[in-house]
């Protein structure tokens, strides 16, 4: 099934991210008459940066949908032995592992890939966004746009021949807890399989956004002061 992206109903203030999932409603408006129209109560939510399987477990029962692992390059980045271990548990909590792969070469993306049986990949980054071609056949993928302060596109979506499972809208500098001007921010025409998330300086107390996103991305904001591990009290998405 194949989506456009529309923006319905008028700018929300911002409210604790779980009323907010519960209470936002996107809609997805069909490619084609054929398929029904998909009505979404609540955006699904993305826990990124999960460095160990007791934090897959505790973010997949608070209701993350999916799981983003990160590769080489981050301070949350684990070994194969430890993805491996937090794809099986997300699996059996039902929630998709994904790879978050920032600038890293084909090699490392798919053996990544295979060995971790993951279910996305997550392009982040000039190199590894030149990837596509090869990648998106035969791989469900993520693709991330970053946005400056402004809110203005640094980078453009591929062509429309490229029909992606997900688009992931991030800061200039993905990953760093910062924000981008979500009020002057446009999201372009794009489609994709199950719409757009929302990344950059979310925060599990609340969410400022206009933009209705069919997810939530989060990082930084639910993690300890350590920064790796993640607070079970800021998941609170289903409280």
């Amino acid at each position: 099934m194949i989506f456009s992206i529309i923006f319905p109903g008028p700018p929300r203030l911002p409210v604790k991210m779980a009323r907010y999932a519960r209470q936002q409603t996107t809609v997805a408006a069909p490619l084609s008459s054929t398929l029904e129209d998909v009505k979404r109560t609540e955006p699904i939510v993305k826990m990124c940066g999960i460095t160990s399987a007791k934090d897959a477990e505790t973010a997949a029962k608070a209701g993350a949908k999916l799981i983003g692992i990160l590769w080489p390059n981050s301070k949350r980045s684990v070994p194969l032995s430890g993805a491996k271990e937090i794809s099986r548990v997300a699996k059996s909590y039902a929630a998709e592992p994904v790879g978050v792969f920032v600038d890293d070469d084909i090699e490392t993306i798919l053996r990544a890939s295979d060995s971790c049986d993951l279910e996305l990949i997550q392009l982040h980054g000039d190199s590894s966004r030149e990837l596509l071609l090869v990648l998106w056949k035969n791989n469900r993928i993520i693709y991330v746009l970053n946005a400056d302060d402004n809110g203005n596109l640094i980078n453009a979506p591929p062509s429309e021949e490229f029909i992606l499972d997900w688009f992931l809208v991030d800061s200039a500098k993905g990953g760093s807890g910062k924000g981008f001007n979500r009020k002057k921010f446009q999201m372009p025409s794009v489609k994709s399989k199950h719409g757009w998330l929302l990344a950059g300086g979310l925060h599990a107390e609340y969410v400022a956004s206009v933009l209705r996103p069919n997810g939530l991305d989060v990082s930084c904001g639910i993690c300890c002061p350590d920064g790796l591990q993640k607070n079970p009290e800021s998941i609170c998405f289903h409280e």
